[in-house]
């Protein structure tokens, strides 16, 4: 609730993180707000947070998340710049332990997935067909036919960002195996799976003014750079030649494509039948 602080005769509220680094009103060992070790100085020694803080204001919110974007040297600028110039190398550092300088695997993934779907919608661009999944009517009941396809692609569309993001762990699955003489786990393939994907998302994110002049030049152009990034990130995470990380990351790609639309197909038919 605050304090009230005695200054000159008269009382005055001080705000419960003001009380924390006011040089007036704390001792020199102090609760860290964040992990609540006795912290000394203005870096908290367990969790590293810097404790000489401020009341929250919008000034302070806005600096923060400029800060984020413009520092190079940041989780996120690190992430995004071994991404693009050290395929592998970031997931690889990430599963040896080297993991408070990067952004963690599954939250980029979700983010960059999040971006490219607000992409293609304030475009005007049906994501579902980015995906490359096109539903067209079959049988003899076209009427029918047709209101199912509707519907499964009106399904399908609402849930897209969900199923690709949980048809992530598929591919993992297949990497594992593939590369099964590799002392990796599942979970650890898993790890390089989720910044091949962030990588993809932000490629789409990039060309996406091309998508709306080209729509099939883009996804060309998106899938054939997603693949090359790929191979390049396999060859450095599981140290095997250029040949062997073709092949395999080939078989991945097409083995990940058909689970994915089979686990789309099996989670939405109960919804529209």
């Amino acid at each position: 609730m605050g304090a009230a602080a005695a200054g000159g005769g008269r009382c005055r509220f001080v705000p419960p993180v003001a009380a924390l680094v006011s040089p007036r009103l704390s001792t020199k060992k102090i609760l860290c707000p964040n992990c609540g070790a006795t912290a000394k100085g203005r870096y908290c020694a367990t969790c590293g947070q810097d404790n000489q803080l401020e009341r929250l204001d919008a000034r302070a919110v806005l600096l923060d998340a400029v800060q984020n974007f413009v520092n190079w040297d940041s989780a996120l600028m690190r992430t995004l710049r071994g991404l693009a110039v050290a395929p592998g190398s970031v997931a690889l550092d990430y599963v040896r332990g080297k993991r408070k300088s990067y952004v963690a695997p599954a939250r980029l993934c979700l983010i960059t997935l999040a971006l490219w779907l607000l992409a293609t919608r304030w475009l005007g661009i049906d994501p579902l067909a980015t995906s490359g999944l096109e539903l067209k009517t079959v049988g003899d009941a076209p009427d029918e036919s047709t209101r199912v396809a509707a519907e499964l692609r009106e399904f399908l569309t609402r849930h897209l960002d969900l199923l690709l993001y949980l048809s992530l762990p598929l591919r993992a699955l297949v990497l594992k195996q593939l590369f099964r003489r590799k002392p990796f786990n599942v979970a650890e393939c898993f790890v390089l799976v989720l910044y091949i994907a962030s990588f993809g998302f932000l490629v789409a994110i990039a060309l996406s003014p091309l998508m709306a002049l080209e729509p099939r030049l883009w996804m060309a152009l998106r899938q054939a750079l997603a693949f090359a990034w790929s191979v390049w990130a396999a060859r450095t995470f599981f140290e095997v030649g250029w040949g062997s990380a073709l092949w395999r990351m080939a078989v991945a790609t097409l083995l990940h494509m058909i689970g994915t639309g089979l686990i789309m197909l099996a989670v939405a038919l109960p919804f529209v039948l």
